[in-house]
């Protein structure tokens, strides 16, 4: 699916590393790294939702909701998935944005 600035959906990532927590953003092309969790989930939050009124506010091309990351990260996104090695690698996820105007109802939950 493609966002535009009136309908969209964010996917985030979150998993830990040796010694940091690593959060993504596959569609705003964001990878945030963080000791503390809750920094983490605080700094992806803030960070998509500032790209995604900025877009909206100023009338940017839609491109800017359509970035991507590295391969790695979708690697480590399916490998959760389809191994089922959720819970070995600490993955979580937060709540996926199905409208923009929802933005400020983004929330952590686990997978």
């Amino acid at each position: 699916m493609k966002n535009t600035k009136n309908k969209g959906k964010l996917r985030f990532l979150i998993y830990k590393s040796k010694n940091n927590y690593v959060g993504i953003c596959f569609e705003l092309g964001i990878i945030e790294e963080e000791e503390n969790l809750n920094k983490l989930i605080y700094r992806l939050k803030n960070g998509s939702e500032a790209i995604v009124k900025a877009v909206m506010k100023n009338d940017l091309d839609d491109s800017h909701l359509n970035k991507t990351v590295a391969m790695k990260y979708y690697f480590i996104w399916y490998l959760g998935w389809i191994v089922n090695f959720k819970d070995e690698f600490g993955l979580k996820e937060l709540r996926p944005i199905n409208n923009f105007n929802n933005i400020n109802n983004l929330a952590p939950s686990c997978i």
